[in-house]
């Protein structure tokens, strides 16, 4: 029997959710290393909205002034949406100095991120943040089930390992031992994806939002097997 086996694999392959990257069997080592990451969809059943409050004046208070004409608006709108404040949060008003053709001005700036679950104000508060010289903002989907999804999608990579570090184990002739290190991560892919194309049932016409949403999160594992 060779006193030494090296197997060097690296693959891609997408196997019930789950793809797998660079498994290395050493018998020298006594060690098969797996990296598998798998991937969980869950529904969107939130918005964060990302705000910036932003004025331009000839002065810091004309600036500031403007500014905060803005920011009541703003807060008007929370306000009036029920939109808790454990759901808000903001930084400090920043006010600069800006050259414009060789003129001095002054600008201020003010992030403000807001999460909600109603999807029908959110056309609404975006429409009147124009119509009040707003200019900088956006928004994406989110889940209140993000923790579950990648508690799913981690159960499945450890198990998508498990199988893979048997299959190279038993492909090399040796023996799969128990486990020796695990190094873990998850992560969530922002770009939402359609659940179906049934809109729903709703009064007047449809729009986007009417089309359910799903938000893809998922899990890399790193798993060192022993073998014999």
């Amino acid at each position: 029997m060779l006193s030494r086996i090296f197997v060097s694999l690296t693959l891609l392959i997408t196997l019930f959710g789950c793809a797998s990257h660079a498994q290395n069997l050493t018998n020298n080592g006594k060690t098969i290393s797996i990296n598998m990451t798998s991937n969980e969809l869950v529904e969107a059943d939130l918005i964060v909205f990302n705000i910036n409050i932003n004025a331009e004046g000839n002065s810091p208070q004309e600036a500031y002034r403007i500014h905060k004409q803005r920011e009541e608006v703003l807060a008007g709108l929370l306000s009036k949406f029920d939109i808790e404040e454990k759901e808000i949060q903001f930084q400090p008003i920043r006010i600069n100095k800006m050259y414009r053709d060789k003129n001095k001005t002054s600008q201020t700036s003010q992030s403000v991120t807001v999460t909600f679950s109603d999807f029908d104000i959110y056309e609404t508060i975006q429409v009147t943040l124009i119509e009040n010289g707003f200019d900088s903002f956006n928004g994406k989907f989110t889940s209140s089930m993000l923790e579950e999804g990648k508690e799913r999608a981690l159960a499945k990579a450890i198990d998508a390992a498990k199988e893979k570090a048997q299959t190279i184990a038993d492909a090399s002739g040796v023996k799969l031992g128990t486990i020796t290190q695990i190094n873990y991560s998850d992560y969530q892919i922002g770009t939402p994806r359609f659940a179906d194309m049934e809109t729903k049932m709703m009064s007047g016409a449809p729009d986007m939002m009417d089309f359910s949403q799903m938000v893809s999160v998922s899990a890399n594992i790193s798993i060192v097997y022993s073998i014999n």
